[in-house]
């Protein structure tokens, strides 16, 4: 216990140190403030409107007269698209397009709406009924992030302890620097800032998932945990994989009777449903679509490439394995001379440990199963609309990197001067991160696969 304590304490210290300055005041995009907000009175819709126009979900209601209001009724809900040539276009909530002339048009008023998993909101709410707007989420993503340190260790220690892997409890704390220190977990957990928020709270759930999924021994907190999760970051509903591969193929081959399989399989899928049906209702209630959770109404539905192909299409593939895997700094003929992207860099240039997965000396069904399961909460992200511009590294491989981490603590490769000099290169490099991402504006410009310009 005392040293998930320390180490707690020492991630606490590096977050805050990172934070800095961000420690005294709210970040700029503090949307579950004004979430948790909205839910101590009773309400999904913001009571207040937003500071700014980055990333909240609106629409219109718009009044009619005329032919249109013969047509369509008194009130419509929606946004106009503002496709080139069409500005009389105007996209309803079912999705149906119409047309709204302007000379139809009366009064009309915005409806604002976080579009983001509700949980980080109403983990908040405690914090927001004592300070208001005023709550800090900076120092909330802190706290998390450092959380997760002694989180990872326990299932770290777990998987030797139940002889799953061969490492000692020093090479276990290695893999856990690696984690919180060499990844996108640094960067992230010193912003606060919403988006950055929720992959922080989400890999605090899924850590708890995985601790309790292992061998299905915890169906029901491991259902807790899962639903916590997706509530939090939606891709981890896909992550339900390793708990059923862990229930019906168990690695020691050892399945457990029927009417146990079949209580644990019950135990673990109810939390998840009743969660997952909540989230529905609530999806519902805001934009009369259950499996709407609103980015289709980010910048008030204006935003070309969701607005045109929603928001996953083979469309977005190239661009998001060019953010994941070959994106690279570039150097310029002027200070500073070195450019990063906002579309992030290469996971193995941010991460260079990951280069030993291709390479594993010991076969582990386990590490199969954390792989499949990486794969299958990866492949939404490969399609989704957004490469996580603006981000230091591919932040959104913080939502499959715990399966990362366990297949290099399976994979049997000794943890020798090789692996522990890309372990400090990695937690070097997302140093650099942490300290100048949102910080020195003039490193970090916008280009992805296109060629550079003076």
């Amino acid at each position: 216990m005392r040293a998930y304590l320390v180490l707690f304490f020492v991630g606490l210290g590096v977050f805050a140190a990172f934070a800095g300055p961000r420690l005294m005041i709210h970040s700029h995009d503090n949307h579950f403030v004004y979430l948790a907000d909205a839910f101590l009175k009773g309400q999904t819709e913001l009571t207040r409107t937003p500071p700014h126009q980055n990333d909240w979900a609106n629409y219109e209601v718009l009044s009619l007269k005329g032919a249109s209001a013969a047509t369509h009724g008194a009130e419509v809900r929606g946004f106009f698209t503002y496709r080139q040539g069409k500005r009389d276009e105007f996209r309803l909530l079912s999705g149906e397009e119409i047309q709204i002339p302007a000379r139809d048009r009366g009064e009309s008023r915005t409806r604002y709406f976080v579009s983001f998993p509700p949980m980080p909101a109403v983990l908040m709410m405690p914090m927001v009924a004592i300070s208001g707007y005023g709550a800090n989420d900076v120092i909330f993503t802190v706290f998390f992030a450092a959380l997760n340190a002694p989180l990872l260790l326990l299932l770290l220690n777990t998987l030797t302890a139940r002889g799953y892997g061969l490492r000692t409890p020093r090479e276990n704390a290695w893999l856990t620097v690696l984690f919180v220190f060499g990844t996108a977990h640094l960067w992230c957990g010193a912003l606060g800032r919403v988006w950055f928020t929720a992959l922080i709270v989400g890999v605090t759930f899924h850590l708890l998932y995985l601790y309790f999924a292992l061998g299905a021994r915890h169906p029901l907190w491991a259902g807790l945990a899962l639903a916590a999760g997706f509530s939090t970051r939606a891709t981890l509903v896909f992550a339900a994989l390793f708990f059923y591969l862990e229930l019906f193929f168990p690695a020691d081959g050892a399945r457990p009777p029927p009417r146990v399989l079949w209580r644990r399989l019950a135990l673990f899928s109810l939390p998840p449903l009743i969660v997952g049906v909540t989230l529905l209702v609530y999806n519902h209630a805001r934009f009369e679509n259950p499996l709407e959770f609103g980015h289709a109404y980010l910048a008030g539905g204006r935003i070309p490439r969701i607005r045109d192909f929603g928001m996953f299409d083979f469309q977005f593939l190239n661009r998001n394995l060019a953010a994941a895997l070959t994106l690279l700094p570039r150097v310029v003929d002027k200070a500073p001379y070195l450019q990063l992207s906002n579309h992030g860099m290469s996971l193995f240039v941010t991460t260079p440990a990951l280069l030993l997965l291709l390479w594993p000396i010991r076969r582990s069904a386990l590490a199969r199963r954390a792989g499949l399961t990486a794969l299958v909460v990866a492949l939404p992200i490969a399609f989704y609309q957004n490469t996580g511009w603006h981000q230091f590294g591919f932040r959104f491989s913080l939502d499959f990197m715990p399966y990362l981490i366990i297949a290099l603590a399976l994979g049997g490769r000794a943890l020798d001067r090789t692996f522990k000099a890309l372990i400090i290169a990695g937690v070097l490099v997302n140093a650099v991160g942490a300290g100048t991402f949102k910080r020195v504006g003039k490193l970090y410009a916008d280009f992805l696969t296109e060629e550079p310009k003076r």
